[in-house]
């Protein structure tokens, strides 16, 4: 004899698998699971440097080292068409930002290394239930290869609702093969932001900023080499870091209102610890 399901049963179970089906794309990063994943292209404004060690700057003074080297990576040369223009001297601003909690992978030096790793981790995340946050600062064509990785092997995983690119700038775009950000845009959460450079770039430079900088006890190391590879009296330029600070959801802050936040040190407070709480 046959048992026949209650016919509100059967109801329940396809609006479960509905509601599944068309959940939204999640908006909002969660400490406690999800990974960052930093790019700069090095190529061939020296920007990048500035935003190294301000991408540093905010994510120890909020989650500390040890979060760091368990929800970061970072990868330089996520260039693309811009391919010859790589600045080689800045590997030693990356070394200073990144050797000490986790270290980085050399786009430049081994692409196929770093698409290779850059799968791995980000593989290893999506596992375990968590998202992608990509910080663009520099072109999706090594984003491209990567997505195209994890859809390969794990071709069930909707990457559209589990991978969130934040790119701010349309001369990145511009530079992208044009296949790479074809793809990137249709098979990861795309979002494009205002252009940061319209609050985090000043010509001729800001004293006060670099005074901060160069003499925190924390940070004034990782500042100094991004001092020497791009002169603050020319220009102070941070702007890749806007994409963070949307991930992050700390909004569009100036140079000055990041100076107070970040590098004031009577504004100094422990780092929030994720695993115990909340997700920023």
């Amino acid at each position: 004899m046959k048992t026949s399901i209650p016919a509100l049963v059967v109801v329940a179970l396809l609006c479960g698998t509905l509601q599944a089906v068309n959940e939204p794309r999640r908006k909002e990063f969660v400490a406690e699971s999800d990974l960052l994943s930093l790019h700069y292209d090095h190529a061939p404004d020296k920007d990048d440097g500035q935003s190294a060690a301000a991408d540093r700057t905010i994510l120890e003074s909020m989650f500390g080292v040890n979060w760091i080297k368990k929800h970061v990576v970072a990868v330089s040369g996520a260039y693309g068409k811009n391919a010859r223009r790589f600045n080689v001297d800045s590997d030693v601003v990356m070394d200073a930002a990144w050797n000490d909690c986790g270290s980085w992978l050399a786009g430049h030096a081994n692409r196929e290394r770093a698409v290779a790793e850059l799968t791995r981790r980000w593989g290893e995340v999506l596992k375990a239930g968590g998202d992608i946050w990509v910080k663009e600062g520099g072109q999706s064509d090594i984003t491209a290869a990567v997505v195209e990785g994890i859809r390969q092997r794990w071709p069930d995983l909707d990457t559209t609702r589990h991978i969130h690119v934040v790119q701010h700038s349309a001369w990145n775009e511009n530079q992208t093969t044009e296949g790479a950000l074809e793809y990137t845009r249709k098979y990861t959460d795309y979002i494009k932001i205002r252009d940061a450079n319209a609050y985090l770039n000043v010509k001729g430079g800001d004293r006060a900023f670099e005074k901060a900088a160069r003499e925190h006890r924390v940070f004034g190391v990782v500042w100094k080499s991004a001092f020497a590879y791009y002169n603050p009296e020319q220009r102070i330029d941070f702007s890749d870091t806007g994409e963070l600070m949307h991930i992050l959801r700390i909004g569009e802050i100036g140079i000055a209102a990041f100076q107070a936040r970040f590098l004031n040190e009577r504004n100094a407070k422990t780092p929030n610890k994720p695993d115990a709480g909340g997700g920023k």
